[in-house]
């Protein structure tokens, strides 16, 4: 239900009442969020749920990236400009954008955002709101990597948002990609240009019989570091997103900062319109039922992301 403050409709949005399970996360009444210098407020119509959203409920990640309390989750989303902050030019009310919000707050139904591009009407909302975390994670890695033309990288979760996105960048620039999935995502691999092995026992030997690996990106982080260092040579390059061993293992955890992958979002955004990129499927919730949807990815029967929506 909405909530009230002296008989004015406040904004809600979905709350984070701690660390735990996906009941964690409520529909509540929040303070409208004020754009501050470079900002602008978004009126959102979708946003995305990364696997780090689904790490950072339950606490796997709360010493490398702790929440405020009533934290707000999203790194993404996409919908309308409704306000403009000091300093902000180009973009005016009524403006349609896809952004990235390094400060989270994505699942509600205002939001601000530092770092944004357009959407063009080719695109629609829903892939809109689906980019731009998996694109600025798998562009940051990727650079991150100094992976270059004529190398060799592993990708584990190939079949997901991020490896999808960052096995199409790593092909288009003459990288050899081999893309750890499972059965179902094969033929993606495949159509995508990468070499696909299985997940399972003796992956690591799967891999070494189709050649020396240069550097691993760990787009996956449920436990591979072992196999991965094994298999670059150590922990040099190899980086994950979400593995909170990453420091036992002495791997980089790579998370979303502002310097990670600029312009990012203007290139994938422009390659999404003209049918250049594409992006994992996926299936639409409303934003009220949020904890729902973790449950759901949580649960492993959803193959598909989920893109929480507004009317």
């Amino acid at each position: 239900m909405p909530s009230y403050q002296e008989g004015t409709a406040m904004p809600n949005a979905v709350v984070m009442t701690g660390y735990g399970p996906p009941e964690v996360l409520t529909w509540a009444g929040v303070p409208l969020p004020e754009p501050g210098e470079g900002q602008i407020r978004i009126k959102v119509r979708a946003a995305g749920i990364s696997p780090t959203d689904l790490a950072l409920r339950a606490g796997y990640l709360k010493d490398a990236f702790p929440l405020p309390p009533d934290a707000v989750l999203g790194f993404e989303a996409a919908g309308t400009v409704d306000a403009a902050g000091p300093g902000v030019t180009g973009t005016s009310a009524g403006d349609g954008v896809t952004a990235l919000l390094f400060g989270l707050g994505g699942y509600a139904e205002y939001a601000v955002a530092s770092a944004w591009a357009g959407k063009p009407d080719a695109v629609s909302w829903l892939d809109a709101a689906a980019l731009p975390s998996s694109a600025e994670a798998a562009a940051g890695v990727l650079r991150q990597l100094n992976v270059t033309s004529g190398e060799t990288l592993l990708l584990f979760g190939g079949g997901g948002s991020v490896g999808i996105i960052a096995t199409q960048l790593a092909v288009a620039r003459g990288i050899t990609v081999i893309s750890a999935v499972g059965q179902q995502d094969e033929t993606l691999a495949r159509e995508l240009g990468a070499t696909p092995v299985r997940y399972g026992t003796g992956l690591a030997g799967r891999v070494r019989a189709l050649g020396a690996i240069d550097a691993v990106f760990d787009a996956a982080g449920k436990g591979v570091l072992a196999d991965a260092i094994a298999l670059a040579g150590g922990p040099e390059r190899v980086i994950t997103l979400s593995d909170p061993a990453a420091a036992d293992f002495g791997v980089t955890l790579s998370q979303p900062t502002p310097d990670r992958a600029p312009g990012a979002l203007d290139e994938t955004i422009a390659q999404l319109a003209d049918g250049k990129l594409r992006l994992r499927a996926h299936k639409t919730m409303p934003m009220q039922q949020a904890a729902e949807a973790h449950r759901q990815l949580e649960s492993g029967t959803v193959h598909e992301r989920i893109i929480l929506t507004l009317e």
